[in-house]
């Protein structure tokens, strides 16, 4: 018997938080695999906010329900909304439209070999991306990462050679707020040997998360457009990696669209402070 959380509206709300932008590049096949997946926020690799400007703006983006959170939250303008309330405009967005729409957010992911070289690369993009994530083989670049404000993901590869995670790490993320970005799509592979270590590899990353109550999100980090799973899917899978699902109900769309929003807000020019806009 399915979790009866899977039959909500609310509860069906879905969030793949790294897509390859070469996932976007058919728009009519994009949209004909997700309107029945239900996912309708996007973070897109490789794609900064005038990308995604340019892309909403164009005649096909429109023809196949293509938007932004900025333009979404624009709507607002002249109204004190908080966190909260555009976290909620977003979902009542999605609803109201019943599900045939795409938010597309602007993400680097960043992946370094020296700590020199990762902040160079943050002071350049941060203020390009709504999302910026690091992934890292050198824990020392990660346990850095940790600290900087500008980082809002670590991605994990569960197919990594060595585990990169530890519990010093882990205590690191929790102190600063910061999230793990686990990957699913090994799960998918047909390599019955490489699939078996993503599952090794990803029970011990989960029990170090666990243990330690540090935030973690779940995504596919689809190759294709055919490896996009929407949420509740997404949280049946995981539960091969022993995450319970009732531990997972954020990781697949709340907690990306809050942090997404909170770096929309800093970024958008006509924020005055947070959840105050000025007219016009």
């Amino acid at each position: 018997m399915k979790d009866p959380e899977a039959f909500t509206s609310d509860s069906a709300l879905s969030c793949e938080n790294y897509v390859s932008v070469d996932n976007l590049r058919n728009l009519k096949l994009f949209s004909k695999i997700v309107k029945p997946l239900r996912i309708n926020l996007f973070s897109v690799d490789d794609l900064n906010l005038d990308n995604v400007n340019e892309l909403i703006t164009s005649d096909e983006a429109k023809k196949y329900n293509v938007t932004s959170l900025i333009e979404i939250c624009n709507r607002t303008v002249g109204k004190k909304f908080g966190l909260m309330d555009f976290r909620q405009t977003i979902r009542d967005t999605i609803i109201d439209a019943n599900f045939d729409i795409h938010i597309l957010i602007s993400r680097k992911t960043l992946e370094e070999d020296s700590i020199e070289n990762l902040k160079r690369k943050l002071s350049e993009l941060r203020n390009k991306h709504e999302i910026i994530a690091v992934k890292a083989d050198d824990i020392k670049i990660l346990k850095w990462a940790a600290h900087d404000r500008r980082v809002d993901y670590i991605t994990v590869d569960l197919l990594s050679s060595h585990l990169t995670i530890d519990k010093a790490l882990c205590s690191l993320m929790k102190q600063h707020n910061k999230y793990f970005e686990l990957t699913l799509s090994p799960l998918l592979l047909s390599d019955n040997k490489l699939v078996s270590a993503a599952i090794r590899s990803g029970k011990k990353i989960f029990k170090l998360i666990s243990s330690t109550n540090t935030h973690f999100i779940l995504t596919m980090n689809p190759k294709s457009c055919y490896q996009l799973r929407n949420g509740i899917q997404i949280r049946y899978l995981a539960q091969l990696l022993d995450i319970p699902f009732n531990r997972s109900n954020k990781s697949v769309f709340d907690n990306q669209l809050i942090i997404a929003l909170k770096n929309t807000m800093k970024l958008d020019r006509s924020n005055i402070v947070d959840g105050i806009r000025e007219d016009g």
